[in-house]
């Protein structure tokens, strides 16, 4: 059989009266009087690709474009691509990422809306280093514990007062319990420990027993730890009404050096968390708790319990090189089997990974509708996160902001305010004051496909905003753009200052990926602009394309400034091998004009005889290509073009 010429026997195939190449084979077109090359642009919107409205419905497409849109973020962070084709429903209220913004307004019985968060400020300087700042709330009264020093504040955190309870000279409180109006208070020297009893007005030291490290309220009950020989342990305690301290009541002996980390009342038992990665479950048995199931969390250290609306949330560590370490927030439920209290269903909801930082949440917050905890994120930065029970979303919430950030190992709330306490740095409180900006950051859209948009206008709706305050948009079309809020692919769109409503900016950009930046600011601090919806807007870009080439398939070859020859079989030889690329994906070059098409061998259409008004007889077929227009043409080479003898060669002489 006839061999065809290739790429690598012919190095100027356009010099030769070639005009396209499938793969390596190069052909000839039959371009004659009404017989013509076509090149049609395809919708990437039709033929079947369509937006699944029914998991996305604020994501469609229209006559004037697809669009990607938001009303409500109250699906929490951490979602990078709004259009996944193993996404969820609740993906149509995610983002990715956010500083000092407010998106869990859905519960405040008027529209929803997204603002700033307010500020917070250090109200209380802390000097400890080794985490001992805890925080109890008794009544409207407030205490943080600083080392050897007890804080209280009457007027919700505004004020701190240094409260008299007679510690021990050299002691350092290890922790804070509240019980009914009571405060307990234990603390210790390393080597002996006391627990004080403080009921507002007066402190009783009640014990001395053991060298206490902990103590916990929890079904009102209290629990206490200690520690003897390097081995903790953890009891039932009474208040100081006679309980005895013994090896042999302990409800669980932990392994030598491990130390329990928290205590909850989760219903139907209490449950305890420790260092060595189990969680512990303690049940009422004949008015003794014991040890009735234990969950261990392989490689992770449990950092803090919480219980809210049957959930089970859990803080994890799990140490790194250095100064790292990996934070995670999980939730669980309990699980009984064979009269043991385990958890089951564990589902990761965020982990935390940040270079050279202990990132791991140390305290659990309940409120009505959220669980907040604490992260370190950077040497200058602490956060609250927050975990918002009806949507299961969570999102950075109030920052702490200092010349050196640290571990938050103190939440309360009081007044409608939050006090928190950071390690070594200070008590923080809520302020009734905006903070001056903050941004929110999409989930980067490509409505599921690859292939590039033309992205065309960006919109906002936002409430009337404030003198002093404004709204921008910004717009990037690189997608890790999205990991950094700074990143030089960021586009300023437009900003809004002034009036309500619907407000618009045209975008000029050509990619995959389109995400855009809302930043909020506030001039004087005391109201905060709301944006109401976002909205992208994209069009198909013509990049995928329809290319119907007429082949000549006669054993008659035209060359440039030649005699016409005839090859016999060489028509069969063309129309044979390209039947054989039917189905099959290939690269098509045409030479004139320069494209280059990647995609898929759609048809060959049976050779047809043709009698032009002018030369002789043509056989032809009409080869249908489909598939995606490249952005770059690369010319071909001497070293794609040498090769040995084939027919090309031998009948047009070569080069």
């Amino acid at each position: 059989m006839v061999k065809l010429a290739t790429t690598e026997d012919v190095l100027n195939p356009k010099r030769k009266g070639y005009d396209f190449r499938i793969n390596q084979f190069l052909f000839r077109a039959a371009i004659a009087p009404g017989l013509q090359m076509n090149i049609a642009s395809s919708d990437v919107g039709t033929g079947g690709q369509s937006i699944d409205v029914k998991q996305n419905p604020e994501d469609f497409t229209s006559n004037i474009g697809r669009i990607f849109s938001r009303n409500n973020f109250t699906g929490g962070s951490n979602l990078d691509l709004a259009h996944k084709r193993t996404g969820s429903e609740s993906d149509i209220n995610k983002f990715w990422d956010s500083k000092n913004i407010d998106v869990f307004s859905a519960d405040r019985g008027s529209s929803y809306f997204t603002s700033l968060l307010r500020e917070t400020n250090n109200m209380r300087t802390l000097s400890s280093s080794d985490g001992d700042n805890y925080v109890a709330r008794v009544g409207t009264t407030i205490y943080t514990s600083d080392d050897a020093i007890l804080y209280k504040s009457t007027d919700g955190g505004t004020t701190w007062s240094t409260q008299a309870i007679g510690i021990s000279s050299g002691y350092q409180i290890k922790g804070l319990a509240t019980h009914g109006t009571l405060l307990y208070i234990i603390a210790n020297n390393g080597s002996a420990g006391e627990i004080i009893k403080w009921d507002g007005s007066s402190a009783t030291q009640v014990d001395t027993d053991k060298i206490f490290s902990g103590i916990w309220s929890a079904k009102g009950l209290m629990f206490v730890t200690w520690i003897e020989s390097n081995i903790a342990y953890i009891q039932q305690y009474d208040g100081g009404s006679g309980t005895t301290f013994a090896t042999g009541s302990s409800a669980i002996t932990l392994p030598q050096g491990e130390t329990f980390t928290d205590v909850i009342d989760a219903g139907a038992v209490v449950l305890v968390s420790a260092t060595n990665g189990v969680i512990y479950s303690l049940k009422d048995v004949s008015s003794t708790f014991t040890s009735k199931g234990e969950t261990e969390i392989t490689g992770e250290s449990i950092t803090c319990l919480s219980e809210n609306q049957g959930l089970i949330f859990y803080g994890t560590k799990e140490s790194q090189t250095g100064s790292k370490a990996l934070g995670r927030l999980y939730t669980a439920q309990i699980t009984v089997a064979d009269d043991l209290y385990v958890l089951g269903n564990h589902q990761l909801i965020k982990e935390w990974d940040i270079a050279s930082v202990d990132a791991s949440p140390t305290v659990l917050f309940n409120t009505r509708d959220s669980v907040y905890m604490g992260i370190h994120e950077t040497s200058t930065q602490s956060y609250l996160w927050r975990y918002y029970l009806p949507t299961g979303g969570i999102a950075r919430y109030h920052e702490l902001e200092a010349s050196t950030a640290a571990k938050i190992t103190g939440i309360n709330y009081i007044n409608e305010r939050f006090i928190v306490s950071m390690t070594g740095v200070g008590i923080y409180q809520e302020k009734n004051t905006y903070s001056n900006e903050g941004y929110l950051i999409t989930a980067a859209a490509d409505f599921y496909t690859a292939e590039k948009k033309q992205w065309v206008e960006a919109q906002i709706e936002h409430e009337t905003i404030d003198s002093g305050n404004e709204i921008s948009i910004h717009f990037t079309d690189t997608f890790e753009a999205i990991n950094n809020e700074d990143d030089s692919n960021w586009s300023l769109v437009f900003t809004s200052i002034s009036g309500a409503g619907l407000k618009a900016g045209q975008l000029n950009s050509v990619s995959r990926y389109g995400a855009a930046k809302i930043v909020l600011k506030s001039g004087d601090l005391t109201t905060s602009p709301k944006v109401q919806s976002l909205q992208l807007r994209a069009l198909a870009r013509p990049e995928l394309v329809v290319v119907q080439v007429p082949v000549n398939m006669s054993d008659r070859v035209e060359r440039p400034y030649r005699k016409p020859i005839t090859v016999k079989s060489l028509g069969e030889a063309i129309y044979q091998t390209m039947k054989l690329m039917e189905g099959t994906a290939v690269t098509l070059e045409l030479f004139d004009p320069a494209e280059v098409i990647e995609g898929v061998v759609e048809s060959v259409q049976y050779p047809i005889i043709s009698n032009p008004d002018v030369g002789s007889v043509t056989n032809y077929a009409i080869l249908t290509v489909r598939g995606t227009r490249q952005d770059t043409f690369t010319a071909l080479t001497s070293g794609d073009a040498f090769a040995g003898k084939t027919f090309a060669k031998m009948i047009f002489g070569g080069r």
